[in-house]
């Protein structure tokens, strides 16, 4: 079982959960999703015709999940690092000034390009099941909203 959210909107194939944040999420401090509300909203493909109101089962495969940090977090880390590499190779080549600024200015425009790149490629990853899956319908009484 993965984790349990209460539905809040459904519409056509996909439905909109509302999960409780773990704790382990809140002290982890990665992001700013800690010191946010308690809730979490995501958007779930509904295999198991779940009405709003309904308690489901949320589960991403561990490969797809795996496949989407790949896309989301290497893709643009190598973008940045060629961004860098080029920037003191375009540097070297015109003898510039500031070397250093030439290098992190191309890494972040390599790097905003790369999320443009993810962007545009969006729908057509959006078919390989990297969204979360509503598995089933489940009861459980301790939910609150």
């Amino acid at each position: 079982m993965g984790e349990v959210g209460v539905v809040t909107k459904a519409k056509g194939k996909y439905v909109t959960v509302k999960l409780e944040r773990k704790e382990a999420c809140a002290k982890c401090r990665a992001c700013t999703a800690g010191f946010e509300s308690k809730d979490m909203i995501i958007e779930a493909e509904n295999i198991c015709n779940a009405k709003e109101g309904d308690m489901v089962d949320i589960s991403l495969e561990q490969s797809n999940f795996l496949k989407a940090v790949l896309i989301m977090y290497t893709i643009p880390l190598g973008f940045l690092f060629v961004g860098l590499g080029l920037g003191y190779l375009i540097s070297s080549i015109f003898s510039l000034q500031n070397t250093e600024l030439i290098a992190v200015l191309c890494g972040f425009i390599s790097l905003a390009l790369s999320y443009y790149i993810i962007r545009l490629n969006e729908d057509k990853w959006r078919d390989k099941k990297f969204r979360p899956v509503a598995n089933e319908i489940v009861e459980n009484k301790k939910f609150t909203e």
